[in-house]
């Protein structure tokens, strides 16, 4: 009995050991729920590749206020085969090794607003029209400089809960949001004083996020894709969208809005094989 107890220990260590340890972003606060797909996601695919590269362990890094400290993470390397989720440019392509499939389905590039006043966009017919109000977003996020270059004011704020605060408040007109992350937003913020959303526009642009990690971690990234594509062909990764995003998409109601559409100029000379996963309405 001795030397089993000491063979099952020896095995368990081993079987520890030998798990590749993966770790993602945690949460930036208690109301962000952002992140919680995204990890999901990161593990299903794990899950899916497990029997081809053997068992893993998934860990969150420490909570980081913003974005540019985890991209400033990855760039030490301070976390064993840290992934993170952002929106793809051309610049981040050519810095970290990335996983070319759409995280989130492209789906966040469907944006709808939080006001402080339900009817702000009733009038708005055209895209001149949206333009003239102004609009905060996250500093370091991507949409601030696709915003900008379409002819958007736009202001930029390091805190996530703070950018509610703002608009609620009317230093902002608008703060644009994934469609699939609107309603999980609006049931965790709608206690702020004078904060609603709209309920007449929907503005595009191309968005697709990818998984970022450093350029050492390139067989982590194959796994990662690999999985990836085997959870969307076997159907596991869309029931995981629906389940996440389905209810919001639902309760935005896209068809009864107006739609205007901007491009996203960072995608230039991006490969577009990842188009063939994007969710189209």
């Amino acid at each position: 009995m001795k030397w089993l107890i000491i063979l099952f220990f020896c095995s368990y260590t081993s079987y520890v050991q030998a798990q590749t340890v993966f770790t993602t972003r945690a949460p930036e606060s208690d109301g962000d729920k952002r992140q919680e797909y995204v990890r999901k996601v990161l593990e299903l695919s794990l899950q899916k590749t497990e029997a081809e590269y053997g068992p893993y362990v998934l860990e969150l890094a420490p909570p980081s206020s913003t974005m540019k400290r985890s991209f400033a993470d990855l760039r030490r390397g301070s976390y064993e085969n840290f992934f993170i989720r952002d929106s793809v440019s051309k610049t981040s392509l050519s810095e970290f090794e990335f996983v070319p499939f759409p995280v989130d389905l492209g789906i966040v590039g469907y944006r709808a607003a939080f006001v402080a006043k339900k009817n702000l966009l009733q009038s708005v017919t055209t895209l001149d029209d949206l333009k003239k109000h102004t609009v905060v977003q996250g500093l370091g996020w991507l949409d601030t400089k696709i915003l900008r270059a379409n002819g958007f004011n736009v202001e930029t704020v390091g805190s996530y809960d703070g950018m509610f605060k703002i608009v609620a408040s009317g230093r902002s007109d608008l703060f644009l949001r994934g469609v699939n992350e609107l309603l999980a937003e609006w049931t965790t913020y709608k206690h702020i004083p004078g904060l609603t959303y709209d309920e007449h526009v929907l503005l595009y642009y191309p968005l697709p996020r990818f998984f970022l990690t450093s350029k050492q971690n390139k067989e982590a990234a194959k796994r990662v894709y690999r999985g990836l594509v085997m959870a969307y062909d076997d159907g596991s990764l869309q029931k995981l969208w629906r389940q996440f995003y389905g209810p919001s998409i639902d309760f935005v109601n896209l068809k009864s809005r107006r739609f205007f559409e901007i491009e996203n100029p960072f995608l230039q000379g991006i490969d577009e094989s990842y188009k063939k996963y994007l969710y189209r309405p």
